[in-house]
């Protein structure tokens, strides 16, 4: 049973996720005044910022080679990527903005008996148009219905 799917990723509980870290929050402008303090107003949301630390080992039977390849072809791809948990929470759509990995042990060969992975990613929005201004849509031949004043 798959604890989290990103995209193509598919990790299980043996496949050692220890760490996960989700960081979102709020942003506010300052508007300074002459005198008093400054007040807030209200931007919106901050785009959501999940780490995960993903501790694979060969002994376990994780392809640790295939595992990374995955991620970095995740990565490379530059596409939002589903994120979903195994209970069915759907966390939304993520892009992986960095890898970082440690080889712990090799083989003689250099094959990675161990390695441990941290995977940065990043929520994707889509862009929404909050307000739109009043346009005119007419077809290109007939005449506009703005009024133009001449002094």
């Amino acid at each position: 049973m798959d604890y989290l799917k990103l995209g193509e990723l598919r990790l299980s509980m043996t496949d050692g996720v220890t760490g996960f870290e989700e960081a979102a929050g709020y942003n506010y402008a300052t508007q300074e005044k002459c005198s008093g303090k400054p007040s807030l107003q209200a931007i919106g949301e901050t785009l959501s910022q999940i780490t995960l630390n993903i501790s694979l080992r060969a002994v376990l039977g994780h392809d640790i080679a295939e595992i990374l390849k995955t991620i970095d072809n995740l990565r490379r791809s530059g596409m939002p990527q589903l994120l979903v948990f195994a209970d069915g929470i759907y966390q939304g759509n993520y892009v992986i903005t960095e890898r970082t990995n440690t080889i712990l042990r090799t083989t003689s060969t250099g094959t990675a008996q161990e390695a441990d992975f941290t995977l940065n990613l990043l929520e994707y929005a889509e862009r929404t148009v909050v307000n739109s201004r009043n346009t005119e849509t007419r077809p290109a031949s007939e005449k506009s219905n703005r009024k133009i004043t001449t002094r």
